[in-house]
């Protein structure tokens, strides 16, 4: 039976470059199906889908599997889709301020010192304020601060422009203010935008499909995996099943579209984890 090996890049001709570079072989010689063409997403930002082939390996080259596991840091090297960002956090605000600080892992919480919670509570109301007026005018933002999160709620105007389809717009504009305050305050802290109540029903979503998941983990003894799962809602299935005895879970991949794995724990760990908290 042949080896197969999935490469991926922005385009199918980059993934046939890079599969031929990686395998040492010519174009002519390379044997592959196209998996995914690819797709730019909203703003050329979030929602961006890389062109996947599927290439039939060479005999005696088995091949590697191409994930990247990074279970705790929700960090990574800059790629082009963070340098667009940081172009765009640029014109509207100026260049960087400060630099250094890494954000807090994905389940967390940062903690800030209060001036620099009003520094960037201040920024991100004006960013909103900016964003907004462009899309909808008639729309305003709030913020309701709590020691655990930042929460900005946009109401009124048209909302469904905001949100855009399957909340792409709103995830947008989320992916836009945390790389713009990671630029100007080189730290991060949970924030969460919301449209008209919309974050809210998806984060209900998000539980109730995290713990089917998750029982059918336990059952099947299988990882189970949500694919392309952006860090705000990864986030939100971390801290549902952070008490959950029987399962982990686990980002896979690189970038802000990721994939998170809900995994069994080994009965050895969960026996560990329930004696833990008696």
């Amino acid at each position: 039976m042949s080896a197969y090996q999935d490469f991926e890049e922005k385009s199918v001709d980059k993934a046939v470059d890079k599969a031929c570079s990686e395998l040492g072989i010519r174009p002519d010689q390379l044997k592959y199906d196209i998996i995914s063409h690819g797709s730019s997403g909203i703003f050329g930002l979030v929602g961006a889908k890389k062109a996947v082939i599927r290439v039939v390996l060479p005999e005696g080259d088995a091949g590697e599997p191409s994930a990247d596991f990074d279970p705790d840091e929700d960090v990574t090297e800059p790629d082009d889709e963070d340098k667009t960002a940081s172009a765009l956090v640029d014109e509207a605000f100026g260049p960087s301020q400060k630099a250094g600080a890494q954000s807090a892992p994905e389940g967390q919480q940062a903690s800030l010192d209060s001036d620099k919670r009003v520094e960037i509570v201040k920024w991100v109301q004006g960013f909103l304020d900016r964003v907004i007026c462009l899309v909808s005018p008639d729309s305003t933002v709030s913020v309701n601060e709590d020691p655990q999160v930042l929460r900005f709620e946009i109401k009124g105007g048209d909302s469904a422009r905001l949100i855009g389809k399957k909340g792409q717009t709103l995830d947008a504009i989320h992916y836009l203010v945390e790389k713009g305050v990671y630029k100007q305050f080189g730290s991060t802290l949970p924030i969460e935008i919301d449209v008209e109540g919309y974050l809210e029903k998806r984060r209900s979503d998000l539980t109730a499909l995290a713990s089917r998941l998750a029982q059918k983990a336990q059952q099947t003894g299988k990882p189970m995996v949500i694919n392309r799962i952006s860090a705000q809602d990864r986030r939100v299935v971390h801290l549902s099943l952070r008490d959950n005895r029987e399962v982990r879970t686990q980002s896979v991949g690189n970038g802000d579209l990721r994939k998170l794995l809900i995994m069994p724990k080994k009965k050895s760990q969960a026996k560990s984890a329930n004696s833990g908290s008696q």
